[in-house]
Formats: C-alpha cells, sequence, structure tokens
C-alpha cells in the first residue's frame, strides 16, 4: 500500500469533515439522473422486448380509405401469415349517451402476433357481438351483455377489452372490436368513408422487416401503402418517451451541475478541517502528492456511496412508477434495472466530482505549512494544471451528454445555455460582493456586519449565488411554460373551438345534415369542407419510398394526410409564396402547401407532389405556400387541391359547430346518431380533457425533476453556510465578547442572506420568465399567459426558503457559549 493510502486510512478515522454536503448532493442527483434515465430505458427497453406483440405482428401494412387490391392481396400473402382489419373512428350509442370510438373490423386469428387482453368475457363470435375498451365500459358502466348502437348496427358486448396492439401506442378514443360482418351491419364504410385497412402480417424467421416493407412499397408505388415494422412499433409512445426523457435528462443534468458547487463547497470544507494535519505532516517531510491522495482518499469513499445511493434509487425507479401510473402509461416499464442507464449516471457523477473536487484538494496539498500554522484563511488560487483538470473532467461530461443524447442540438443548446446562465449569476454574486464592499461603512452596526460577510476572505456568495439563481431560474422557466399551456387548454381553446367536429357525413347527404343543425343547433356557426384522405407518394417524380430517411419536419410524408380542395383561401392561412388560384380555376392540378413543411422538403413554387387518393396518383404543381394558424381551430389542412382534382372521387365532408353561448349540443348529438348514424362526432371538450390527462402526468414528473434541483440548491446553500461554521463561530464569540446579544448577530447574519438571496431571486425570476416567454411564444407559438401570482410568488417563496435554510445552518455557530468555543478555536 502506498504512502498516500495509508495516510488516507487514517484520516478517515478523523472522520470526514464537511464531507456530508457531497453526500447529499450528489446522492440526489445521481438518484435523479439515474431515475429518469433509468425510466425512459426501461420504456424504451419494454417496446423493444414486446414489440412484436406491441405491432401485432412483424410487419404492418395500410392503406386509406379502400382495402388491398386482388393483386395486392395476392401479394401480401406470399409474405406470409396476414390478419387484415378495418379501422375507422364512429360514434357509440349507449342509452341515451353517446361515446367516440376506434371502431375495428376483425379477421378470425387476428392479429398476426400477440393478442388481445381481455378483462371478461370473450371475443365477438358473431356480426351482432362486440368487445369494447375498458374506459368506455368503465365510463358508461357497460357490463359484458350490455347493449350499444354503431352506425346502423345493435351489438352485445361480449367482452372487455384491456390491452391490444397499436401501431402508434396511444389512443384519443376508446376500442371497439367487431367480426367483420358486424363491421358491414353498421354501413359505415362506404365510398370516401375515413377509413384504413391495415394488414398485420408475421414474417418467415430472418426476414428484414423494413426491408420487406419497402420492397412491397415499391412495387405498388402508386398504392399509397404505408409501412411500420417492429422497430417502429408503438411509435407514438416510443417519440413521446423519447422527448420527454430528453427534457427530464436535462433538468436532471442541470441538477447535477447545481450539486457540483454543493461537491465544491464540501470538498473546500474538508480541506479546511484537515490544514493542521497537512502542515504538520508536512513539516515532516510528507509529500504533497501522497496528501493530495489522502484527501482524495476520503473524497472517493464518500462519492462511492453516493453513487451507489442514487443508483439503487435509479434501479427502483421502474418498478415504482410503473405500478404508480400503470394506467397512465401506455406500455408498463421493463422493472428490471437498468444497467446501460445506470451505468452512464455513475459516470456523469464521477466526471463531475473529479471536476469540482479537484481544485481545493489540490490547493490544500500544496499548501505551505508556514501560512497554514500562521492561521491564514484567505484561499489560494489554482493552478493552470488544476484548472485544466477541471475542463478536461467537464469536457467528457458533455462530450458524453451529447453523444447519449436523442437531440443532440438541443441538449448542445441547453447545455450552452445552462453555461451562460452559470455565468450571469457567477457575475451577479460577484457584483453584489463588490457592491457590499463599496457600501461597507455605510448604515448601522448590523448592516455594516450583514455586508461585510459578504465580500469578507472565504465567503462563498459566488458558488451560492449559482446555485440559487439556477434552481429558482429552472423552476420559473417551467412554471411559466406549464401556466401558459394549460391557461391554453383550460380558457383559449373552449373559448374559442367549435364545441363539436363531425366526421364522415355523405356529400349526398348535405342538406339534411344542415336542416338538423338548423333544427336542433339554432343560430350555430356552422362549417363544412370537403375531406378525403391520402398519403404523399412522390416529390417532383422521385418515389418517396425510394427515400433513405424523411427529413426532420417532413411530417406530411409520414402516413395518410387529410386532403382537401378550394375555391378561396381559408381562414386563418395566408399566401406567402405564389399565388393563390382564382375561384373559377379550371385547369391541370394545383396544389398549395403549409410552407414550414415546403421548407423542410427543399421544395419551391413549380415543384410537383404526387398524392395516392383511393389507390390513384395524383399529380400536382405547387402553386403557393402558406403559413397556417393552427389555434383558428377551424379546418387545416396542410395539403389543399385546387378545383377541378378531387371532385369526382368519392369525399365525404367534414363539419365543425360553434353553438351561441349556453347552449347544448346534446339534442343535435342525438338527432344525429338517430338520422345520419355513420358520422362521428368528436367533442372538444373530450380532446381537451385527455390532452390535459396527458400533460399534468407530464408536469407532474417535470415538477418532480425540477424539486430534485432545487432540493440541491437547498442543500448546497445549508452545506456551504455549515462549511464556514469556523469563522461564524470566531465572529459570534467576539461580538458576544463586545455586549452584542444573539438576536443581534442572528440579525446581521439574515441581512447578509437576505441581501445575497434577495439580489440572485430577482436576477433568477428575470432569467425564467424570460426562458418561458421563448418557449412558449417561439417553439409553441401560443401567448404568454403564465399563472402570475403563482409565478410571482415564487421569488417571494425563493427568499424566505434561502433565508431560513441559510440561519437554520448558521444556528449552531450562533448558540455556542464563548468559553466552549474558545476552546475549540
Amino acid at each position: 500500500m502506498s504512502a498516500g493510502l495509508r495516510l488516507g486510512r487514517r484520516d478517515l478515522q478523523q472522520g470526514i469533515g464537511g464531507l456530508w454536503l457531497l453526500l447529499a448532493c450528489l446522492t440526489i442527483a445521481v438518484a435523479g439522473l439515474a431515475g429518469v434515465s433509468s425510466l425512459s430505458s426501461a420504456i424504451q427497453s419494454a417496446i423493444d422486448g414486446q414489440s412484436r406483440e406491441l405491432l401485432g405482428g412483424d410487419l404492418v401494412l395500410s392503406v386509406a380509405q379502400r382495402a388491398a387490391t386482388p393483386a395486392e392481396q395476392a401479394a401480401l400473402a406470399k409474405l406470409g401469415t396476414v390478419r387484415a382489419s378495418t379501422t375507422l373512428r364512429s360514434t357509440a350509442q349507449i342509452g341515451s349517451q353517446t361515446a367516440l370510438v376506434d371502431l375495428s373490423g376483425i379477421e378470425p386469428g387476428w392479429p398476426a402476433a400477440g393478442k388481445v387482453t381481455l378483462a371478461s368475457g370473450r371475443m365477438p363470435a358473431g356480426a351482432g357481438e362486440a368487445a369494447v375498451g375498458r374506459e368506455l365500459a368503465e365510463r358508461f358502466d357497460l357490463p359484458v351483455g350490455g347493449r350499444l348502437r354503431i352506425g346502423y348496427g345493435d351489438f352485445t358486448v361480449s367482452g372487455i377489452v384491456a390491452d391490444l396492439p397499436s401501431p402508434s401506442g396511444f389512443a384519443l378514443s376508446p376500442p371497439v372490436l367487431v367480426d367483420p360482418a358486424g363491421l358491414a351491419a353498421t354501413r359505415l364504410v362506404q365510398p370516401g368513408s375515413l377509413y384504413t385497412s391495415s394488414y398485420r402480417i408475421a414474417l418467415p424467421s430472418g426476414s428484414e422487416e423494413a426491408a420487406v416493407g419497402k420492397a412491397f412499397q415499391q412495387r405498388f408505388p402508386d398504392g399509397g401503402w404505408r409501412a411500420t415494422d417492429r422497430n417502429e412499433a408503438a411509435g407514438g409512445t416510443r417519440r413521446f418517451t423519447e422527448r420527454t426523457g430528453q427534457m427530464l435528462l436535462l433538468i436532471a443534468l442541470g441538477a447535477l451541475g447545481i450539486g457540483s458547487i454543493g461537491i465544491a463547497s464540501a470538498a473546500n470544507a474538508f480541506a479546511a478541517s484537515r490544514r493542521a494535519t497537512i502542515a504538520i505532516l508536512k513539516v515532516h517531510g510528507a509529500r504533497g502528492r501522497d496528501l493530495l491522495v489522502m484527501l482524495g482518499t476520503s473524497v472517493a469513499m464518500l462519492a462511492g456511496i453516493a453513487i451507489l445511493l442514487g443508483l439503487a434509487v435509479g434501479a427502483f425507479t421502474p418498478a415504482v412508477v410503473g405500478w404508480a401510473a400503470r394506467d397512465l402509461l401506455p406500455v408498463a416499464p421493463d422493472p428490471a434495472p437498468q444497467w446501460a442507464a445506470l451505468g452512464l449516471s455513475a459516470l456523469f457523477g464521477l466526471l463531475v466530482t473529479i471536476a469540482a473536487a479537484w481544485p481545493p484538494l489540490a490547493r490544500a496539498a500544496r499548501a505551505r505549512p508556514a501560512t497554514v500554522l500562521r492561521g491564514d484563511v484567505g484561499e489560494q488560487r489554482s493552478a493552470p494544471r488544476d484548472l485544466v483538470v477541471v475542463l478536461l473532467m467537464a469536457a467528457a461530461a458533455i462530450a458524453l451528454a451529447l453523444a447519449t443524447s436523442s437531440a443532440p442540438v438541443v441538449t448542445a443548446s441547453a447545455i450552452g445555455g445552462g453555461l451562460v446562465l452559470a455565468l450571469l449569476f457567477a457575475a451577479a454574486g460577484w457584483a453584489l460582493a463588490r457592491l457590499a464592499r463599496a457600501l461597507g461603512g455605510r448604515g448601522g452596526p448590523l448592516t455594516r456586519l450583514g455586508l461585510a460577510a459578504l465580500h469578507r476572505p472565504g465567503a462563498a456568495t459566488v458558488r451560492l449565488s449559482v446555485a440559487l439563481g439556477l434552481g429558482l431560474s429552472l423552476l420559473v422557466a417551467l412554471a411559466g411554460i406549464g401556466g401558459s399551456i394549460r391557461a391554453e387548454l383550460g380558457q383559449s381553446i373552449p373559448a374559442k373551438a367549435p364545441a363539436l367536429f363531425m366526421l364522415d357525413i355523405p356529400a349526398n347527404e348535405e342538406a339534411r345534415f344542415r336542416a338538423l343543425a338548423a333544427s336542433e343547433l339554432k343560430d350555430a356557426d356552422l362549417r363544412l369542407v370537403p375531406s378525403l384522405r391520402g398519403p404523399v407518394t412522390a416529390l417532383n417524380g422521385r418515389p418517396v419510398s425510394a427515400m433513405s430517411a424523411i427529413p426532420e419536419g417532413a411530417w406530411i410524408l409520414r402516413g395518410d394526410r387529410g386532403l382537401t380542395f378550394a375555391a378561396n383561401l381559408p381562414e386563418g392561412n395566408q399566401v406567402v409564396a405564389g399565388r393563390w388560384w382564382p375561384a373559377n380555376y379550371r385547369g391541370p392540378p394545383l396544389v398549395s402547401l403549409d410552407v414550414e413543411a415546403g421548407k423542410a422538403l427543399g421544395l419551391k413554387i413549380g415543384d410537383t407532389i404526387t398524392v395516392a387518393v383511393l389507390g390513384v396518383p395524383i399529380e400536382a404543381r405547387i402553386a403557393s405556400f402558406r403559413t397556417i394558424d393552427w389555434r383558428s381551430f377551424g379546418f387545416n389542412f396542410a395539403i389543399i387541391f385546387a378545383p377541378g382534382a378531387l371532385e369526382q372521387a368519392p369525399y365525404t365532408l367534414m363539419a365543425t359547430a360553434a353553438p351561441t353561448p349556453g347552449s347544448s349540443t346534446i339534442a343535435f348529438e342525438r338527432a344525429l346518431a338517430r338520422e345520419l348514424p355513420m358520422v362521428s362526432t368528436i367533442r372538444v371538450s373530450d380532446v381537451v380533457a385527455r390532452v390535459t390527462t396527458i400533460l399534468e402526468g407530464l408536469d407532474a414528473a417535470i415538477r418532480i425533476a425540477t424539486s430534485i434541483a432545487i432540493l440541491i440548491g437547498v442543500t448546497v446553500l445549508a452545506g456551504s453556510v455549515t462549511a464556514t461554521r469556523r469563522t461564524r463561530l470566531r465572529e459570534s464569540v467576539l461580538l458576544k465578547l463586545v455586549g452584542a446579544t444573539r438576536a443581534q448577530v442572528l440579525g446581521a447574519q439574515a441581512i447578509e442572506f437576505s441581501v445575497m438571496s434577495g439580489g440572485i431571486v430577482l436576477l433568477a425570476f428575470a432569467a425564467g420568465t424570460s426562458a418561458a416567454w421563448a418557449v412558449v411564444t417561439r417553439l409553441f407559438e401560443l401567448p404568454f399567459r403564465p399563472d402570475w401570482p403563482s409565478l410571482l410568488a415564487l421569488p417571494a417563496a425563493g427568499v424566505l426558503i434561502a433565508v431560513a435554510t441559510a440561519l437554520a445552518a448558521a444556528w449552531p455557530a450562533l448558540s455556542a457559549r464563548p468559553a466552549t468555543a474558545f476552546r475549540s478555536l
């Protein structure tokens, strides 16, 4: 064993000397980081491990508004075992009530892989039976044996569905499963109806799902086929998890960054507690290298314990969250420990610990014995080689974050923004100390003492400013963003949006539909537009199936798109390039595109886009690009055709109904279900409630992650105050000897903490509010409308918590008796 390790082993017998702060900060930070990364990894692992079952096969080939042709069916049959389904949105009548459902007609043996899990009952066995989703059954008290009506068909509930394969993972309406005869009885699948035919395929062993899907698309390039393989199973859940996990991971990394300040303070306090020991050992010939190993041994032991404790919390997080939120998550997380995520968290913790602890330990090991024995309280400067170690560790941590991120650009921006904020708060702390020095001779004795504490040798003003400022900025920013989104969902959408959206209105029933609306929704604002669906199959003659990858932001190439034709520019749209066609246009097919989609695809005026409508390719020239106000809550289509191109294709109508304030739509919905049962009705309030539930769950997760950052900030504050115990003890004793009361000493320290936290909290509020405004208005394109009373309460709460925490940490020094204190100094 080397001399340094022997010294380290003996040194540990003296206690940890302030390293409890390192233990606390690193444990909390690693626990948050390991928990977030483990949960995200566990959900991804569950999706990957069950991808075949979640998808219902190895490959799903789907097409809109039609079934496969005989030639396509023959090609499908050669691929493997095929199970077909036809899915559409519809309105179910349960007694006098109605509900939007996802109706699927499935053939025997569906799906090709995996299974439908039933909570009770059995699968439908005839035209008069249906299996319904558990949410629908619970909402309408619909048991096995209950009755419901869909379209023109009456059904008896044969079973309650607990789980079934879904390509996306998320669904905004509950499922209803019937057999092909039951679907035919509804008479909902008509030319122009918005339905999707899906063919789940179990491929032979060794097949490459993606290659098989692409080959099928290329064989039928004009068919409008969409291929989803096992790697895209639960695609909506996968994308949601990746983006949410990335956001939470950035918050957790921010918490670890704040914790690094506490680690540095802990290492500094620990080194200060060993000053006398280091001086004595140096006088007896100890080398600086051995002393550094001695100090590092204690730090490494505590860091190891902290990392292990944090990893233990992270290892159990997926199982705990899976149990607590089992009804909110579409895919249950894999409860097994996520070793890669845990290893990554441990590595982050190790890198940050070395970067934060190295400078104070290296300075202490280099300290001259004479300086220490004289009792000099000033801090040495770090040597250039110490800063090299810090920069290398920090660069490694940043590189690791970027290399493992699913959105490197976002991660880089967040890290850059965090570093800028850290420098801003460090500068603010330095400015506060300088201002306190300039004002040192003003005010009464208590004020002068409080201000002097901000700039005295060894003061932690800069470190505390960074820790408190970063934590509160994050809290204010997330509160502002969440408040604005909740205001939009809770106030703007219900106020602006129509009460009802209606789909699949037969074009030949328009007059009847309008008569019903006029009868049951007097003075309502009623709008109807033609509606079709079809995928984009080619750009400038190049098939989409031949593209190696779909560009970021080119969402119009993913799956089927809603299509319409219009003579006049829709409300909420503005042409920004090209020209809108004349209202009486008759000529070659023209289209107008969403400008953002056009930019993502690199398209320009005059380029061509091919869309498959009912399997028939229609090539049109781009006449204009439009900006779309998606918040207008009208019918917004990314692709609009000029008159003359789609009128001959079978199409249906979509409608919105906005009744006068205070009017009920119930009578109209019942009349519509009775007279035009093929029409699907969507209540905007139901969709908003569903989205709100998802966002509330996300908001809760973000608040938990942010609370970790705030908790670390408070811990850093308490620890940094405790680290100056000896200095505060000396001052307290001297003040008491000259007649100061405990209340006066406490008042001086309250002034110190109030001035520091007050200035930093105001800056943090400004920074957090500015960040929230930028995200809400620029990224989400929503008005910035946070809950101002709650937002304004955060700075006041921040000051109170900071002052209370600091005074509680300083209390032992304030309450020390002079005689006892002098013996310990």
